[in-house]
């Protein structure tokens, strides 16, 4: 699978605006091009001169939806977190954060028994959807 230009990562960023596509937030220079429908990846595990455990690509299924009409600039937390799930699925992803952080986290927790946290039920709305045209 052959790497994005600089035009074409330019190109990208410039989507929305220089915004990350899914929350809006401004794009930094760490940003990731990120696939929508996902483009996934085969990695081999091989050991390097040191002898540490490395992996490097050798191949991707869904490799036709490697264009840039696939694209959406993102920035790295909500590429960590969308992974390879479709939309959707991250959607109900999003929402069931607000449980596993009061499941996992007692800091939340005391902070939302002290009215520092209010917790919402909404659904999610990525930002290139409240744009005119959505995409």
């Amino acid at each position: 699978m052959k790497r994005l230009t600089k035009t074409e990562r330019e190109q990208v960023r410039l989507k929305f605006g220089g915004r990350c596509a899914y929350c809006g937030e401004e794009l930094g220079k760490r940003w990731h091009a990120d696939h929508l429908e996902a483009v996934r990846r085969r990695h081999e595990l091989y050991r390097d001169e040191k002898g540490r455990h490395q992996a490097r690509v050798v191949g991707a299924d869904f490799e036709e939806r490697h264009v840039l009409d696939n694209m959406m600039p993102a920035c790295a937390p909500c590429n960590i977190s969308k992974a390879a799930y479709s939309l959707e699925r991250w959607r109900d992803v999003l929402v069931g954060y607000v449980g596993a952080l009061h499941r996992n986290n007692p800091t939340y927790r005391v902070a939302k028994k002290h009215g520092l946290i209010a917790e919402t039920v909404k659904p999610v709305v990525f930002y290139f959807e409240t744009l005119e045209g959505g995409k």
